[in-house]
């Protein structure tokens, strides 16, 4: 098996992908995959399906406008997918987060598992996030894979951000990640995607803590709505939350059994 450390290369990317129509390009540096794809797609340069990947970026972005440290040695990638004008790209990122742990646990035999809704840890650490985003008829998924841990590790913005650090095929598990998307964007099984994200979700049975209207919430997490919501139960009732950020609040994030 190959090294993380393997430059991206678009023809071996093309033989993981097995997809002929889908357009692919690999960068060395960018600012952001996803604003470099969301520019070409409204300036009719691209159409979907293309997958757009970089060594690095130097503005990657987040969920809430947060950055997204992306050094060296990662795999930034960005789907550009036909997407329903107006329709919410959640369930795009449910079907992301599925694709990415399958992809993973085929290269590596780790097991990682979600947060709700857009984080992919290893342990206690994350290690890929997620950013889904809609157009005029397509949309952008957006995904960061850590795959080395920086020399002298990620700075302390980059909070709980941790890599693979195991032997991988990059080119492999990029393409490996596009067909899974493409695909069920193409066939769609929500069903399917579902269930596979109920099991790969850490944060079931969990304590977290909340922000709603500017006041700090505590709730138990019951699982994952049939629409991609939190479900939690807050004050003796339920409720579904549909965005934001969670936070682990009596348990601790390395604890994901």
């Amino acid at each position: 098996m190959s090294t993380v450390a393997e430059a991206l290369n678009e023809t071996r990317i093309r033989e993981a992908l097995n997809l002929p129509e889908a357009g692919v390009q690999a960068l060395d540096t960018v600012d952001s995959t996803n604003l470099r794809l969301k520019e070409a797609a409204r300036a009719g340069r691209v159409s979907p399906p293309f997958l757009l990947a970089a060594e690095r970026q130097t503005a990657g972005r987040g969920r809430l406008g947060r950055r997204f440290v992306s050094p060296a040695g990662g795999l930034y990638m960005s789907l550009l997918l036909p997407w329903q004008p107006g329709r919410d790209p959640g369930a795009l990122t449910l079907l992301s987060a599925v694709a990415v742990c399958q992809a993973i646990e085929e290269e590596t035999g780790l097991q990682p598992r979600i947060k709700w809704v857009n984080d992919i840890f290893v342990e206690s650490r994350k290690v890929c996030g997620i950013l889904a985003e809609a157009g005029e008829g397509w949309a952008v998924a957006g995904i960061g894979v850590n795959l080395l841990s920086p020399p002298g590790g990620f700075p302390p913005e980059a909070g709980a951000a941790g890599a693979l650090d195991v032997p991988a095929d990059k080119n492999r598990l990029a393409g490996r990640i596009a067909a899974r998307i493409f695909s069920g964007t193409a066939r769609p099984d929500p069903e399917g995607v579902l269930a596979a994200y109920r099991e790969r979700m850490f944060l079931t049975g969990k304590t977290v803590r909340y922000t709603e209207k500017g006041a700090e919430k505590t709730a138990l997490v019951l699982g994952v709505s049939d629409d991609g919501g939190l479900l939690v139960r807050e004050d003796g009732g339920e409720k579904v939350l549909r965005s934001g950020e969670v936070t682990v609040g009596s348990q601790s994030v390395s604890r994901m059994e």
